[in-house]
């Protein structure tokens, strides 16, 4: 008989006190994935007056890593034993998940070390929320922890109600519902977090290959004038899998010919905002934060 997976309730986070950790120790490491939020979390914290120290992944993290850390060394996905050991070495009492790490490379990027060897083993899943909080797990073990990324971040948090553009029409409303049901639906079985939806139908899910080119493959199928919805996920631990939509996503967007973006309320969080309403100002995309309900 076919059994529903079980849905693991994230672990609760204290934005607040994951600041006054890092801040209590004037230093944080930085697991450092791809895209630029590990390049403007290291900028952040350094505003903070905190060291950073980092641990960059070959293929994923921006080499401006290097200018902008006060450590680093490089590691391939698996050598989980380097990882831990240089953060032990550099006495880090606290830890942040920076950037994603692509799914696609993952098949063919991986050199597993023994501890690297042992955790898959013991975890005996590649699903990226198991895989996160058992690398957390591991980490705690040694006496790090795993605080969240949002630190000194909450001034970017989108809260509820229109963030830029206009007001919703009736059918926008209706494909933002459209948008949130559908990641409601796929939420527990790790599918993705983001849909694009044209009067009332879902015309693309993200899967492997990302946000934007999701996004692109929307707009295609769907043309000019479409709503994508992005929502945290049921198992979705904020500690270091928070969503973020970046410049970047906003230059997709307005490529795809989107018209509305829909995003979670107090759950995603925009990496540079005043540039992104300049960018969503220019093509008249209404960004909105918005409750699952």
């Amino acid at each position: 008989m076919w059994k529903k997976n079980k849905i693991v309730v994230p672990k609760q986070i204290d934005i607040r006190k994951s600041e006054e950790l890092i801040l209590e120790n004037k230093k944080v490491g930085i697991i450092a994935g791809s895209g630029d939020f590990p390049l403007i979390f290291c900028k952040k914290a350094k505003l903070n007056n905190c060291n950073t120290v980092v641990v960059a992944h070959e293929g994923e993290t921006e080499k401006e890593i290097e200018q902008l850390a006060d450590s680093y060394t490089w590691i391939k996905l698996g050598q989980l034993g380097k990882l831990i050991s240089f953060f032990k070495e550099n006495k880090i009492k606290a830890v942040v998940m920076a950037g994603g790490i692509s799914r696609i490379k993952h098949f063919g990027n991986l050199k597993l070390d023994l501890r690297g060897v042992t955790f898959l083993a013991k975890i005996r899943s590649t699903k990226d929320d198991v895989v996160m909080r058992g690398i957390a797990s591991e980490l705690e073990k040694e006496g790090i922890e795993v605080v969240s990324c949002l630190s000194f971040f909450s001034d970017h948090v989108v809260s509820k109600g229109i963030f830029v553009g206009k007001k919703l029409d009736k059918q926008e409303k209706q494909d933002v519902e459209v948008g949130i049901s559908a990641i409601k639906a796929m939420s527990s079985e790790d599918i993705g977090q983001l849909v694009v939806v044209k009067e009332g139908v879902v015309v693309a899910v993200e899967a492997v290959e990302g946000t934007d080119a999701t996004i692109l493959r929307g707009g295609q199928l769907a043309g000019d004038g479409s709503v994508v919805a992005k929502l945290s996920k049921t198992t979705q631990d904020l500690r270091f899998d928070i969503p973020t939509i970046g410049i970047n996503t906003i230059k997709t967007l307005n490529k795809a010919k989107v018209r509305v973006l829909a995003i979670e309320a107090n759950k995603n969080m925009l990496l540079e905002p005043e540039l992104i309403k300049k960018e969503a100002e220019k093509s008249n995309l209404t960004i909105v934060g918005v409750c699952r309900s």
